[in-house]
């Protein structure tokens, strides 16, 4: 799905959303626990390779969303862009919007909302 508006090339060539810190391994999909864990202390996933996720188009969803997410923030559901993916931040506003409204429903078909964090830019709130 990222790939309508991402060439798969720069998703394997970056990997950033397989590589978790601290920090942030609460973003870690729960399907694809336990991450494997680097001498670095980095958290990978474990289908990452060097050439990028083993699963291509059989990735959860989830994975396939990324850098969008589903977050409750108050009473309300809004679709964020994760502040870490420049690949898709360096793209026109009005691209990353057109793609967001024409998925917004496979991003809710996830089931799958995580708590607001701060480092996501609210691009839609939902009605729940």
């Amino acid at each position: 799905m990222i790939h309508e508006i991402l060439k798969t090339e720069t998703c394997a060539k970056c990997k950033g959303c397989c590589v978790f810190d601290e920090h942030d391994k609460w973003e870690a999909p729960a399907a694809l626990l336990p991450p494997t864990v680097e001498s670095n202390g980095l958290l990978l996933c474990v289908h990452l390779t060097e050439s990028g996720c083993e699963l291509g188009d059989n990735k959860p969803l989830e994975c396939a969303l990324y850098p969008f997410r589903i977050m409750q923030l108050d009473s309300h559901k809004v679709i964020a862009l994760s502040s870490f993916c420049k690949a898709v931040t360096d793209l026109p506003l009005s691209e990353i919007i057109q793609f967001v409204e024409n998925n917004y429903k496979t991003f809710l078909s996830t089931g799958i909302t995580k708590e607001y964090s701060k480092e996501y830019i609210i691009l839609k709130v939902v009605e729940t």
